[in-house]
């Protein structure tokens, strides 16, 4: 709490600075700052009052989401629900929290960009963020897999055996069925 208390300060101390356009920021308060924004996550982060609230803006936040996600997502096998990366970026944002409209506008440009993550809408209309090297087939197969070993199962019951989300896990059973594999 009391590093909370200090970044707050320098974080106002160094936005009046800019404000007031002296500039004196000194190399000190740099290398504070930088040091708590790595400890939250973020060596850069991506503000509007940086990049003004246009394409340009949600430009920056793309490619920020980008070097961000990568090993989140790798952990949870390619795939998060937007709300998920929300909170988790949210999180590492500290004092400069996402509006979700602004999220959603830098993933739409994810693809765009050519970065190793896209967005991802289900026909149940569930947004997610997945690897681009992530497969639907992959994806399918290994949920038919596991149908196969343990019987029919509920979305909850086939979340819990493969540790995810009820979302998630409800969003690959219905691709399966619809794909024709499960019914």
């Amino acid at each position: 709490m009391v590093k909370a208390k200090e970044m707050v300060e320098l974080s106002k101390s160094i936005a009046n600075k800019i404000k007031d356009k002296q500039g004196d920021i000194t190399e000190d308060e740099t290398i504070r700052f930088k040091s708590y924004l790595l400890s939250m996550g973020i060596a850069n982060p991506v503000t509007r009052e940086t990049y003004g609230s246009g394409t340009q803006y949600h430009m920056q936040l793309a490619k920020q989401l980008a070097g961000m996600l990568q090993a989140p997502l790798e952990e949870r096998g390619g795939i998060m629900s937007l709300t998920e990366v929300y909170c988790l970026v949210n999180r590492a944002q500290g004092m400069e929290l996402l509006l979700p409209e602004d999220l959603v506008n830098a993933c739409k440009m994810l693809e765009a960009l050519k970065l190793p993550l896209r967005l991802r809408v289900f026909d149940s209309g569930v947004m997610v963020i997945e690897l681009q090297s992530h497969k639907e087939e992959e994806m399918v197969a290994s949920a038919l897999e596991t149908v196969s070993e343990k019987g029919s199962q509920t979305s909850e019951e086939f979340a819990k055996l493969v540790g995810m989300s009820v979302l998630l896990a409800k969003e690959r059973l219905l691709l399966a069925e619809k794909m024709g594999h499960l019914c």
